[in-house]
């Protein structure tokens, strides 16, 4: 089988162990393509592009908090070599991929991976703060489970950024919006209670009975649930360098807006951007994910 990145033969087994028991589920091939090569293809092209709008990460301490099996890692080391990187996860059978990945594209020994524990407060991590001068977290924060410790893991990126920093969040979606399109596909699933969503997606065939619906990502954060989680003291850059464009390098190269896309992105940015940045939100705070979202640290 073809795979957009032709990775070892350990790699693809590990890969589809991962998602064992999965296979009947509607979204089970595009998952194993997304991880053998899939994601890193669509972060080179579609993530750091936005990235670099912000800064040029060049000679930068990088964490990649929530690194999974790495493919954004790979998409960020790919464009800022001299960059010291970092990686972590909870997840030790993600990081064992992460690892076999970093080998294919020869930079096993210039990423510092780390298995952690679940955050639960700020301050849990072994790293000082002010440890780093950009943290990415990238469709991260909707797989923190219980709820509840969400904001201590906000804190704790924040804790890790030194004055001046950046904390880029994207692919997170908005529990704001009634839709998951994130996990299942079905609507209200990100406003019921766990066990009621579970059984909804269940009967509709999007989940597996014995899995954590929570934890694969049902739920979001919300950009005001974000910010209060780090306080007061940023600058949203979205809105003093992006002016407020959801996405702040534009487009990607070779590609054609749907109109349907289009037209949400003219009401956020254009019908109410304007009164939104008026009163210091950015369009993004809005729309079906937090995307792109970069909060610089004031001291």
């Amino acid at each position: 089988m073809t795979f957009p990145i032709q990775y070892s033969a350990e790699m693809v087994q590990r890969v589809e162990r991962m998602h064992a028991g999965a296979e009947q589920l509607p979204g089970y091939a595009g998952w194993i393509a997304d991880h053998l090569g899939g994601r890193v293809v669509t972060f080179r092209q579609r993530l750091v592009p936005q990235i670099l709008a912000f800064t040029d990460l060049r000679g930068l301490d990088v964490l990649d908090f929530g690194c999974g099996t790495g493919s954004s890692t790979v998409a960020l080391w790919e464009r800022a070599t001299d960059c010291r990187c970092t990686a972590l996860d909870v997840d030790r059978d993600g990081l064992e991929i992460a690892r076999l990945r970093f080998r294919h594209h020869g930079m096993e020994d210039r990423v510092a991976l780390h298995a952690i524990e679940p955050v639960q407060r700020v301050g849990d991590l072994k790293f000082a703060s002010a440890s780093f001068d950009f943290v990415l977290a990238n469709g991260v924060l909707e797989h923190v489970v219980p709820f509840a410790t969400r904001p201590a893991v906000v804190g704790e990126m924040w804790r890790l950024l030194r004055p001046g920093g950046l904390l880029f969040i994207s692919e997170t979606p908005n529990p704001l919006w009634p839709i998951d399109r994130h996990t299942t596909g079905l609507p209200l699933v990100p406003w019921l209670p766990s066990g009621l969503a579970a059984r909804v997606a269940i009967a509709a065939g999007r989940h597996r009975p014995g899995a954590d619906l929570d934890a694969r990502g049902r739920r979001g954060m919300s950009y005001f649930a974000i910010k209060r989680a780090i306080g007061r003291d940023c600058e949203v850059l979205n809105l003093t360098v992006a002016r407020n464009r959801l996405l702040p390098a534009g487009p990607p190269d070779g590609t054609a807006p749907s109109a349907r896309r289009r037209a949400g992105t003219f009401f956020l940015e254009r019908v109410i951007g304007t009164p939104l940045a008026a009163l210091g939100i950015p369009s993004l705070a809005l729309g079906p994910f937090i995307e792109h979202l970069c909060l610089k640290k004031l001291r």
